[in-house]
């Protein structure tokens, strides 16, 4: 297997944004491939942070990509080399490994690109793209990857302070509906929040904003996020069970006193929650002394994305060796099944030769590098016969 990456690694935004495939694209440059008769079969997998395409075939394949995508984008192949790594063999397999379990990504062990991998694949299974070699090595790479998330919690152990934030309101207790409101919500960190947020159902979301023209960057399904204007959040805030801080503003956002006169009458005992995640602070600390309400502020969430950037790197290592142990078990695979099909030829050939001459006659007549390639066949013939 072949593969050319264009990726955050040597590539910013605007390049990598030049070289993403549409649909259209992706079509015309399997088509284009299968018909230089240089390619067998090829997956074509883009996401924000990488435009890849997997391909198996002959030695020529490598050009045969490069020309054709060079064509599709219009784009002279030297200037698409600048930002192009290119992978083969087995270098090729442990890159697809390594992107599927997340080994790749700019977030360490995110789970998001092993979706993204399965439908490129599933994409390129359906247009008939896909040959031998590439549907073993995609499906062992996406149930590796699988594996991973279930047997290790390097996916569930969140690092970013909006995803932790989401965690927080998640688990905070509340009757029926939860309500929260997300003061700064058009803003990057208060956009982020209220999607992750919102990634649940049973939630509502009141944001403030201080333009009657502000509109969200995103489209929430359904009415369950309302914008209000900055200077009224006040007589919202009586009904919310969660409230979010995340402006750059100069001054507190909420103020104790403030905040004691929204909820009075309004059950004033009610368990509260509030998050703060600006610096320099939105909420007056002294608000934490009001009965009922737990105040977080950016210093509790920076904690705990060190305490589980520790207890990720733990998990790390498992997931490694689980890599390792399923890329060496598909690379075996594949350099074995051409040999399938010739068991009861082989069995002719060698008949009576005894396994040192085989060996010794091996060693003879390669180079290092097949020898490794031979090595590794014999070892899993070895498991074949064991398990048989």
């Amino acid at each position: 297997m072949y593969c050319i990456s264009v990726s955050y690694k040597k590539a910013p935004a605007e390049i990598r944004g030049r070289f993403a495939f549409d649909a259209r694209e992706k079509e015309a440059l399997a088509g284009t491939l299968r018909e230089s008769g240089a390619v067998d079969g090829c997956v074509v997998l883009c996401t924000c942070n990488r435009s890849e395409v997997y391909l198996s075939g002959g030695k020529a394949a490598i050009r045969a990509l490069q020309e054709a995508v060079a064509s599709i984008k219009a784009v002279p192949q030297q200037e698409l080399l600048k930002y192009l790594n290119i992978y083969s063999g087995e270098r090729a397999t442990a890159h697809l490994f390594k992107v599927c379990c997340g080994f790749d990504s700019m977030v360490l062990g995110e789970d998001e690109i092993l979706g993204q991998v399965r439908d490129a694949y599933q994409a390129a299974l359906e247009k008939k793209h896909v040959d031998y070699e590439l549907n073993v090595l995609f499906q062992r790479a996406i149930a590796c990857a699988k594996r991973i998330r279930t047997d290790t919690r390097i996916s569930t152990t969140p690092l970013s302070v909006a995803t932790l934030v989401a965690n927080e309101v998640f688990h905070f207790p509340a009757q029926g509906i939860k309500r929260v409101m997300i003061i700064g919500i058009t803003g990057k960190m208060g956009t982020t929040i209220a999607k992750n947020i919102l990634a649940k159902p049973g939630i509502l979301v009141t944001g403030t904003v201080r333009s009657h023209h502000a509109v969200l960057d995103f489209a929430p399904k359904g009415d369950r996020v309302k914008l209000v204007d900055y200077r009224d959040r006040y007589q919202y805030m009586g009904e919310m069970d969660i409230v979010i801080s995340a402006t750059t503003s100069p001054h507190y956002t909420i103020t104790r006193d403030e905040l004691a006169r929204a909820m009075a009458g309004r059950e004033p005992d009610r368990p509260r929650l509030l998050i703060d995640v600006a610096v320099p602070l939105d909420m007056d600390p002294e608000a934490a002394k009001l009965t009922g309400v737990t105040l977080r502020d950016i210093d509790y969430f920076d904690t705990l994305s060190k305490n589980n950037e520790q207890i990720r790197l733990k998990e790390l290592d498992r997931a490694r060796a689980i890599m390792e142990e399923d890329l060496d078990g598909a690379v075996k695979e594949i350099l074995f099944h051409p040999y399938i099909g010739r068991l009861a030829e082989l069995r002719i050939a060698f008949a009576g030769r005894s396994p040192e001459s085989l060996l010794f006659m091996i060693r003879d007549r390669v180079d290092s590098e097949e020898l490794k390639v031979v090595l590794k066949v014999l070892d899993g013939l070895e498991t074949w016969v064991k398990e048989a």
